[in-house]
């Protein structure tokens, strides 16, 4: 079996294996926002738009963690990254993993208040963002390669990532080296990437599915990385012809889009692979794309808590893109090592025996909460060492509602959680809530999810005004979305004169959501 290896390690051993090809082997492509691709030496000079070979960037990481490691940061330290998808998040990252450090990732379209809120939790020993890179870039620049080289420890954490958990509370998931290798390594053998592939990477790299899915993935194998600092949906197609992408890997939103507005099929004719996660993708859309640019795209599930690949719907692993008597398409079977359940309300494992069994009527009573085991499960949640998501038998409760079919097939249905999914992008009711609450004429707020044709769901909040006050929508609007990131911002706003809740006061969400 393959030893543990960190992040830093797969990269460097690709590096290793080239030789004096490192020098002409592309390891990063990127592509800033606002870059014209038609005329790409005309703008956005400056922004370092030059390909990254793997000799380029294996002397960069070697800079950044001299640097790190004069500003003290020793094994198992905490380096906080708060940057966007940029080359040199990408160095910084490794350069963490190669000094046996934890990096602490954070999105930098998160308010200031969760930022520091994660920075009080996590205690960082260093803290980079867009406003102090410079500065280390200069420091990095000057300073001799170097520093030091951890080994692989698999129980050590690696990364921290902050999710919205399996109750809608933010949580820091901790996960190992081991989980990392483990999910990197599936990824690399069930979508057959090879070191001649070019892996786009459109998803935040703060996000556990471009962070491992992609980003570890691409390095684990030698690939190259096509980076994308913003999606902009014109500049993503002259992309895929001029850095000649062969791995499309993206949420359901940008499919969605595709589809809202086809593109010519020449756009994809380098693409011979597609992937989509973070989100469902219609039955619908699938079968349409299908039709309309003739390719499969393919799919698997997890969360952030499982590294994220828990589940693999590829012709490896049994593929089956859907039941004919099922409205949601599969999303496979558990990956090896990986063990997935689902249990009814007492406990009780919930498995159908037969095909009959899988019919309207009565596959509703197979129906129950999908829970997974094994070597990618988190460490647990930071500074939470009770927290019940994890069962004393190692199953990590997910909260997504789901059931499996007679052969083993993983469908997801329903979220127990309350959680909205909005391209990808978890949004946390409270946080929209809290928002909302602010202004000085609401009385109460609760958000839910709506159905959206792009984004899938989108928020939506219903708001009860104080006594004898009158307010527009758009008022209530104009006041929270400044505060909130645009994956949370409220796309709607109806009064009501009270919240449903159950007799112990809590909201009942599901009448708000089933309201006409």
């Amino acid at each position: 079996m393959e030893k543990v290896m960190t992040v830093y390690q797969m990269f460097e051993r690709n590096y290793s294996m080239l030789g004096d090809k490192s020098r002409d082997k592309k390891a990063l492509m990127f592509v800033p926002d606002g870059l014209d691709l038609c005329n790409p030496t005309e703008n956005c000079r400056g922004r370092g738009t030059a390909p990254k070979t793997y000799f380029g960037m294996f002397n960069e990481i070697g800079y950044y963690s001299k640097v790190l490691g004069q500003a003290g940061v020793q094994e198992e330290d905490r380096v906080l990254l708060c940057l966007p998808n940029v080359p040199d998040m990408v160095s910084l990252y490794l350069a963490v993993s190669k000094l046996g450090a934890t990096a602490v990732l954070v999105n930098p379209l998160w308010p200031v208040e969760r930022q520091n809120k994660i920075i009080e939790e996590t205690k960082p020993k260093v803290i980079v963002s867009e406003n102090t890179l410079p500065e280390l870039k200069i420091n990095a620049i000057s300073s001799i390669e170097g520093g030091h080289i951890a080994q692989a420890e698999p129980d050590k954490t690696a990364v921290i990532l902050f999710s919205s958990g399996t109750t809608g509370e933010q949580k820091g998931v901790e996960l190992t080296q081991n989980n990392l290798f483990q999910n990197i390594r599936h990824t690399n053998a069930f979508t057959g990437m090879t070191q001649d592939d070019r892996v786009l990477c459109v998803v935040p790299l703060t996000h556990c599915f471009g962070l491992n899915f992609v980003l570890g993935a691409c390095f684990y194998t030698g690939a190259t990385l096509v980076l994308h600092e913003k999606f902009n949906p014109k500049q993503l197609l002259d992309s895929l012809i001029y850095n000649k992408v062969s791995m499309f890997f993206a949420p359901p939103t940008i499919y969605n889009i595709y589809l809202e507005e086809p593109a010519e099929s020449y756009y994809f004719s380098s693409v011979r692979y597609f992937f989509y996660a973070a989100d469902t993708l219609s039955l619908v859309n699938l079968k349409t794309w299908e039709k309309h640019y003739g390719r499969t795209i393919y799919t698997g599930w997890g969360l952030t808590e499982t590294t994220p690949f828990a589940t693999s719907n590829h012709p490896g692993s049994g593929y089956k893109r859907c039941n004919p008597r099922s409205p949601v398409p599969s999303v496979g079977k558990p990956i090896p090592g990986v063990e997935v359940k689902i249990i009814d309300k007492n406990g009780r494992p919930l498995q159908m025996t037969d095909q009959e069994q899988d019919r309207d009527g009565l596959r509703n009573k197979y129906c129950g909460e999908a829970c997974v085991r094994g070597h990618n499960i988190m460490k647990g949640y930071l500074n939470r060492p009770d927290d019940p998501a994890i069962d004393s038998d190692g199953w990590l409760h997910t909260g997504d509602v789901g059931y499996l079919d007679f052969e083993g097939h993983l469908f997801i249905v329903d979220r127990i959680k309350d959680i909205i999914i909005v391209g990808g992008y978890k949004a946390l009711p409270s946080h929209i809530e809290n928002a909302i609450r602010q202004h000085p004429d609401v009385a109460d707020a609760c958000v839910v999810g709506i159905p959206h044709k792009i984004m899938n769901e989108v928020p939506k909040a219903f708001v009860v005004l104080n006594a004898g006050r009158k307010v527009a929508p758009e008022e209530i609007m104009d006041f929270a979305n400044p505060k909130l990131p645009k994956y949370e911002q409220v796309r709607s706003v109806e009064f009501i004169d009270k919240l449903p809740r159950n007799p112990s006061g809590k909201i009942l969400r599901r009448e708000l959501r089933e309201k006409k």
